[in-house]
């Protein structure tokens, strides 16, 4: 099992405190050591210092040692991916090693710590169990933020590629019905990822990957969407009527203010 206790015995419980407890972020209260299969370096996480300030509210990421919010996953998929489980361990490790590269203060050192800890997050995902298609779609996603976060201009235009391609892949599939020949798109967003195993080796199929999820995924994430957009709809109303805070539907797990509720 890579997952280990600090002294050495498998990672049986990850012991997490929700803060504030109606939050969405987790103090890690035990620390636990990852280790990696393909480089056997071992990787710890520590636990978040007793002494140590509570996180800052209004921040949207945890860029605080010892602070986690589990997987990154927007509310609105977690239909798809959830932000627990299987992938917990892994995302709580991931979250650490973000920390310490934002800190590094360089943005070439950081992109280049961030590429083999992404890499590291995709193996851990495999080692703890979860489904190769979802790992490899949550390993692009993460690997797509670094890049828009350290990458630069490459970064920026990495992800308009993978856009402007599943515009491309999304419109020839439709527009296959009525001209086949529309399907020739596909094979050349293909082709266009591939220098960018120039730059770096990993980002070729980085690039496929997202492509291939956003044109793949997304109209199922319309259509869940359409279910969704008019429950919190209704949500947002039962809230305005009864006194409530309407905009307190679109994060569940955090609390509005005691004198904004309703019964």
């Amino acid at each position: 099992m890579p997952f280990r206790t600090d002294d050495g015995r498998p990672l049986d419980e990850l012991l997490l405190a929700q803060r504030p407890s109606d939050g969405y972020r987790f103090e890690v209260r035990a620390g636990f050591v990852y280790e990696d299969p393909v480089s056997g370096r071992r990787y710890r996480v520590p636990p978040r210092p007793a002494d140590a300030p509570d996180p800052a509210p209004g921040v949207p990421e945890p860029r605080m040692h010892g602070v986690t919010d589990l997987a990154s996953v927007p509310m609105w998929l977690w239909s798809f991916i959830a932000s627990y489980g299987r992938q917990s361990a892994p995302a709580v490790l991931h979250d650490h090693r973000s920390v310490l590269a934002a800190a590094l203060g360089d943005r070439r050192a950081a992109l280049a710590q961030r590429r083999d800890d992404d890499r590291v997050f995709r193996t851990a995902l495999r080692e703890q169990g979860v489904p190769l298609l979802r790992r490899w779609v949550m390993w692009a996603w993460v690997a797509a933020d670094r890049e828009r976060e350290f990458g630069g201009l490459a970064g920026l235009l990495l992800i308009a590629q993978v856009v402007l391609g599943s515009l491309l892949v999304v419109g020839a599939s439709i527009a296959a019905f009525w001209q086949p020949w529309s399907l020739v798109a596909v094979p050349i967003v293909v082709l266009a990822a591939l220098p960018w195993r120039l730059r770096a080796r990993e980002l070729a199929p980085l690039v496929l990957v997202l492509t291939g999820s956003i044109a793949v995924l997304g109209p199922l994430l319309v259509l869940h969407l359409v279910a969704l957009v008019p429950f919190r709809l209704i949500e947002a109303i039962v809230e305005l009527v009864s006194g409530g805070d309407p905009a307190g539907v679109l994060r569940p797990t955090l609390q509005a203010p005691a004198d904004q509720r309703a019964d």
